[in-house]
C-alpha cells in the first residue's frame, strides 16, 4: 500500500512507531555515547597513554614502556625538580626529567669524590645529589655536551632544563637548550605496560 492510500490515523501512527523506534535506539547506544565523550574529554585534557621511544631515559624508563602522562598536573602543583615529563619538540615527543627549574643556575663538573670519578651537579651554588644516576652516567653528562660543564648555565623565566638519564645517548637540553612551560605536555610517573614493569617510577624530589 502506497503512502498517499493511507489514511491520516494511520499515518500518525506510523510517525510514533518511528519517532518511538528513534528514541529508544537513542537511549539505547545513550550510554556509550557518553562514555566516548568521556573518554575524549579525559584525554584531550586530563591524561592519556604515552610510549617510551628509545633508550634515553635508560635505565628508569625503557623503549617501549606505556605510561599515563598526566597533562593538569603542570598547572595544578607545577613542575619540580627530577620530574619525569613529556616535551613538545619540531621532531616529536620526548621524555625526560627536569633538572634546572626557571632561574637556577646550574652547572656539571667532572671530580674526583673519594678517590672516585664522578659526575657532579651544582644548583645555585649547592651540590645536589642524582640518586637516579649511576656513576657513569653522571660522567657521561659531560662527555656528551661539554658547555654545562665549561660553564654555569642560567635556566631562563618560564623555562625548564631536562636531560635524558641516559646522560650519553640522550637528545636533551644540552643540545635543543631550554624548554619553555608552553612546551611541557605534562609529567608521567606510571608504568602500565609491559606488565612486569607495572607501577610508579621512583620519585627523587
Amino acid at each position: 500500500m502506497s503512502e498517499k492510500n493511507l489514511t491520516l490515523e494511520e499515518k500518525e501512527t506510523i510517525n510514533k512507531n518511528t519517532k518511538k523506534a528513534s528514541k529508544d535506539l537513542f537511549l539505547e547506544y545513550m550510554p556509550y555515547l557518553i562514555i566516548i565523550f568521556f573518554v575524549v574529554i579525559i584525554r584531550l585534557f586530563v591524561a592519556t597513554p604515552v610510549n617510551v621511544k628509545g633508550s634515553s631515559m635508560s635505565p628508569t624508563l625503557q623503549n617501549g614502556d606505556t605510561m599515563i602522562l598526566y597533562k593538569l598536573t603542570k598547572n595544578i602543583r607545577g613542575i619540580k625538580r627530577f620530574d619525569i615529563v613529556v616535551i613538545k619538540t619540531d621532531s616529536g615527543d620526548l621524555i625526560k626529567r627536569v633538572i634546572g627549574l626557571p632561574g637556577d643556575k646550574i652547572k656539571y663538573e667532572v671530580k674526583y669524590v673519594n678517590e672516585e670519578k664522578t659526575g657532579v651537579l651544582t644548583i645555585n651554588g649547592e651540590v645536589v645529589e642524582e640518586k637516579f644516576l649511576t656513576t657513569s652516567k653522571k660522567i657521561g653528562t659531560c662527555e656528551t655536551n661539554w658547555t654545562i660543564c665549561s660553564e654555569e648555565i642560567t635556566v631562563p623565566k618560564g623555562e625548564y632544563f631536562v636531560m635524558g638519564d641516559n646522560r650519553d645517548d640522550s637528545k636533551d637540553s644540552r643540545m635543543i637548550g631550554t624548554i619553555p612551560f608552553k612546551d611541557v605536555k605534562g609529567t608521567t610517573e606510571l608504568i602500565l605496560f609491559p606488565f612486569n614493569r607495572f607501577g610508579k617510577v621512583k620519585k627523587y624530589n
